[in-house]
Formats: structure tokens, sequence, C-alpha cells
């Protein structure tokens, strides 16, 4: 074999060098790691080129597994999030709206149901976004103003020409004659939820007559000009009004007159006083006897007759009834089986139950208008 000359320009020396070169094994690639790099860019070569990228079937259907397992993914993500979250918030915020419409509905009902502000009030609980929004809306606080508003010009717009006014009660079937100072202190007194449930009418009376006994007429002690309140002792419901209601049925009404049976006027009455005076074996008897008799309602009508002088005879008799009931009071002696007529003024609309239960009512006497005697008892008991 012939042997090659050697360059003369290529370095002596070199040639031991290449032959070295030849006789080392070449060091071979590492076909794990090239093969693993290879693998992950042709996968997301796969999955990220466009798709006029030629790939294989099995990539195909791997892509399309990947695309399915993803929405599978989000789905579920989103339905989670649907029914732990934005359902039970929705329908929280829905519970509260309805909540505080219904309080709305209540409280602006009656004359205030289509008043501005229940409209602007309803419109920001309807677009309100959040539950802590829709609990900021102060519902109450704007009735109770609104409220005091009305009712102050309804009572001044419903007195009668006694300056007074009548608060009816819608949910107790109840009518209350008041005066126009009584009246503004209940409305300056309550808020909505009492306010909304009453109105102010101009008084609309009659004067009824009932013939009732001393025990239903206060135990007898009421005067003319008493206002005294009535109640049923009915052990069950008539006419709408029931006997386990603790308000009474009417209140505020006015005692006009009051007369007693005949026979209360008739006086028999006699006084002795006796002394027996002895001395030795004589005996002086002694004895002092008053007699009075007389019939009060034959001596009114003897005045009448100029058989007495007439004044005297009024003047002396004036408010004989109350005058006896009160002496009857002080000495715990009275006639208990004694009746009473009275007139007393009725709001109209109570008429028929006042006839149909003439045997069943009974007048009370509110310490709140207690005559001078009642007043007088109170404050010496509780004074001492």
């Amino acid at each position: 074999m012939n042997k090659k000359p050697r360059d003369p320009l290529y370095p002596k020396g070199f040639e031991e060098i290449d032959k070295q070169k030849e006789i080392l094994p070449k060091p071979k690639p590492k076909r794990d790691e090239l093969s693993s790099l290879k693998k992950l860019n042709h996968k997301l070569g796969v999955y990220f080129s466009p798709s006029t990228t030629d790939i294989s079937e099995d990539e195909k259907k791997k892509k399309i597994g990947v695309i399915i397992t993803l929405l599978i993914l989000t789905t579920l993500i989103i339905s989670s999030y649907y029914f732990i979250v934005y359902e039970p918030y929705q329908k929280e915020l829905s519970l509260e709206k309805t909540t505080k419409l219904n309080e709305l509905h209540e409280l602006y009902s009656g004359a205030l149901a289509t008043s501005p502000n229940e409209m602007i009030l309803e419109n920001e609980i309807e677009n309100g976004k959040s539950v802590e929004e829709i609990e900021r809306i102060n519902v109450l606080s704007s009735a109770t103003k609104d409220w005091k508003s009305y009712h102050q010009k309804s009572i001044k717009s419903s007195l009668d020409k006694y300056n007074r006014t009548m608060a009816v009660y819608s949910n107790e079937s109840k009518n209350i004659i008041m005066s126009e100072n009584d009246a503004l202190k209940i409305v300056n007194g309550n808020d909505a939820k009492i306010l909304s449930k009453i109105k102010f009418e101009k008084p609309n009376t009659v004067s009824v007559p009932v013939l009732i006994s001393r025990l239903q007429a206060g135990a007898g002690l009421i005067n003319v000009g008493s206002i005294v309140d009535i109640y049923s002792n009915l052990n069950n419901t008539t006419e709408g009004f029931n006997s386990n209601k603790t308000s009474p049925d009417i209140s505020g009404c006015t005692v006009l007159a009051i007369m007693r049976y005949e026979e209360n006027g008739e006086v028999d009455s006699e006084y002795s006083k006796s002394n027996t005076i002895v001395n030795g074996n004589t005996t002086n008897p002694h004895e002092n006897s008053k007699k009075f008799s007389s019939n009060v309602l034959e001596m009114i009508k003897g005045s009448i007759m100029n058989g007495y002088d007439e004044q005297e005879t009024f003047k002396m008799l004036r408010d004989y009834g109350v005058k006896l009931s009160n002496y009857e009071r002080q000495i715990n002696l009275g006639d208990l089986d004694a009746q009473y007529m009275l007139l007393i003024e009725t709001p109209q609309d109570k008429v028929t139950y006042m006839i149909n239960n003439m045997d069943n009512i009974v007048l009370t006497i509110p310490t709140a208008n207690a005559p001078n005697w009642m007043i007088n008892e109170i404050n010496s008991t509780y004074q001492n």
C-alpha cells in the first residue's frame, strides 16, 4: 500500500493525533434524552401547531380526548360554582328581596299604597345586587315618617265641632273617640307597625239608651260626663266581637244621662232615741224620735205644680242618684239590685251591637279618665 505523501503545509505531529482519533471510539449520542425531547416537541407541535400539520390517527384521538377532558373539567368547575356558590346566594338574595317587599307592602298599605316613596323603595329593592344592599334599606323608618305626616294632616281634617276625632283600628274592629291632643300623642308615640293599622275619621255618633244592672254600670259610680270603655262578657263571638280580647269593644264613649228606677227615690225612714230615768219607785221613760217619709219623684212633681219651691227643690235634689251612689260607696252599703237607664254616645256602626248585647255589656271607667273620687283614692293609696 502506497503511503500518502505528507503535506508540507500540514503541521508536523498532527498526523499522530489523527491516527489516535481513528483508533479511539467515537462517543455515542444519548438516545434516551434525544428521544424524550423529540417526543415532547412532537406532542407540543401536535397540540399547538396549525390544523394543516399532519398527525397520526392516534394523536388525533388523543387530541380529541384532551379537549373533551378539558370541556368536562370546565363544565364541572362552572357547575360546581353555580350550585355551590352562585345559586344559593341568588336564592338568599331572592328571599331577602321577598321579605323586604312583604315588609314594604305591609307598612305602605291603605292610604299610602300608592305613595311615591313606596315606589322608590320598591325599585331600590328590586334592583339590589347583594343581600347587604337590601338589608341596608330601612323601610320601617321611611314608612314611620310618611305615616306620621299623613296622620297629622288626617287628624286636622277629621275633627268634629267638639274638637274630637275617632281612631279606627282595622285589625281589632274597635273605635276610640278622643281629643285632638290624644290622637297626636298616639301618632307621635308609635311607629309604622301601629300607624299603618289606624285611620282617623270624623266621629259619627248617636246616643243609645241601655237598661243595665248596677254591676254593668260601673257599680253605679259612673257620672254624667264620664268617659267609659265597653266590654262584652259573652262566652263566644258575636257580630265580630270576641270576648277573649283584652281591649274594649268600644272605647271613649260618653255618658250623657243616668236614671235610676223610681223605687230608689222612695224614702221612708224613722230615727228614735229612748232614755229611761228611774228615781226610787218612779220611772220616767223618755223617747225622742224623728220620722221622715218622702218620694223624690213626687217632690219633683209637686214643685212643678207649685206645691214646693221649684228652685229650692231642684237645688236639694240635684244629682240625687249620683250622690246616693257615692254615699253608698263611702258607707260600703248599697242597693245592689238597682238598675240604671243610661244614655251613651256611641259610634253609629256599633248601635246594633249595643242594642243586641244590652244584657252582656259592661261599662268600665279608664283610670286615665277617672273621676275625682277615684283619683283621690289612688293617690291616697300610693302616697302612704
